[in-house]
């Protein structure tokens, strides 16, 4: 934003809470609207209107604004979501647990966004050039994560701080917890299963340590598209920001010459058996996903706070899967009743 100022205005800024952070951006982009989820009272401001609540929500999804970027992490993200496709607005996200949680209920809604997270960027990119008819599979790509080779005797004993070292992209502590698992593959799977209505047996994860290629389609015919980029979220933001158009945004392009070779490996589901249940619970659609994902959001935050392990979380996930039924969600309310009771249950099993 701050390269293109010519082109794009901020109207609104939203975070969870006020930080020193949050005060240098209202002074340099002068938004209109801030909105905070947790105002304590430290802003006061002259020109801009200062929203909060469930009503703020409501109120700056319908605000005239040409795209809102939603980078909120876990399922806080999903209020926002919904509010934002509901009032017919182009969403570009990076927010995965609000499309898995919200599944069928806005499917129809889904083609309103633009996806920011690196894979569903390259997926979206490739399927704008492809018949869907003759696509066969997309493949998505894991680097990993920190405990790719290690064995199951290892993963026992990983710390809070052995899974906070990804080795390739800087991000948040709770996504980067799920890529050491290999939960956030799973959940992109379910992801990339709504935004581009591709059914589960032809969305395929793959290890590639490198994380260049961040996606892939393969043809019916054998022929595979790739889309290669280094490992910096601005391009996928960029794109977003720009569509259909492309820029130059002036930061370091990729060097073939550099990298030196790419590999690739089959995911090994017994180190890491949340890939599988994740795309089970796809698979089972209904309430599953939303389970899943409440799940992993509170086991990893246990996990964090040292108070389960690092095999503890899938664990659990497996068994509250097997232990709550629900009825498939109609509304959003039902998915925050889903939420809510799943987050109970979890607290009698783990404690």
């Amino acid at each position: 934003m701050r390269k293109f100022k010519n082109e794009f205005s901020i109207k609104l800024l939203a975070a969870s809470k006020v930080s020193d952070e949050l005060k240098k951006q209202i002074d340099e982009f002068k938004p209109d609207y801030v909105y905070v989820e947790n105002l304590n009272g430290n802003l006061s401001l002259k020109n801009t209107q200062i929203l909060t609540g469930k009503d703020g929500i409501e109120f700056y999804s319908s605000l005239d604004i040409d795209l809102f970027i939603n980078a909120i992490s876990g399922i806080n993200g999903i209020y926002p979501t919904y509010c934002i496709l509901k009032n017919n607005k182009k969403l570009a996200t990076a927010n995965k647990e609000a499309i898995i949680c919200l599944g069928e209920i806005l499917k129809d809604k889904y083609c309103q966004i633009l996806p920011i997270d690196s894979e569903h960027s390259a997926i979206f990119q490739l399927l704008e050039k492809a018949n869907k008819k003759s696509i066969d599979k997309i493949i998505i790509t894991s680097s990993g994560g920190p405990f790719f080779k290690y064995s199951k005797e290892q993963l026992k004993n990983v710390s809070v701080e052995e899974a906070l070292k990804h080795p390739k992209w800087k991000m948040g502590k709770k996504i980067t917890v799920d890529s050491a698992t290999l939960m956030n593959k799973g959940l992109e799977i379910i992801e990339a299963h709504y935004l581009f209505d591709i059914d589960y047996d032809k969305i395929q994860a793959v290890i590639h340590p490198q994380s260049i290629i961040h996606g892939i389609i393969e043809f019916v015919d054998g022929t595979l598209f790739a889309a290669l980029s280094p490992t910096d979220m601005r391009y996928p933001i960029s794109y977003a920001l720009f569509y259909p158009e492309r820029k130059e945004i002036g930061i370091e392009k990729l060097d073939l010459t550099k990298i030196g070779k790419f590999e690739f490996y089959k995911p090994d589901y017994q180190k890491f058996p949340l890939l599988k249940l994740a795309v089970e619970a796809g698979k089972k659609g209904g309430y599953y996903p939303i389970v899943l994902t409440v799940a992993d959001e509170f086991l990893v935050d246990k996990f964090l706070k040292r108070k389960i392990s690092f095999l503890d979380i899938p664990y659990y996930i497996e068994k509250i899967l097997d232990n709550v039924k629900f009825k498939n969600p109609k509304s959003i309310d039902d998915i925050f009743y889903i939420a809510d009771a799943t987050e109970k249950k979890l607290e009698e099993l783990v404690g």
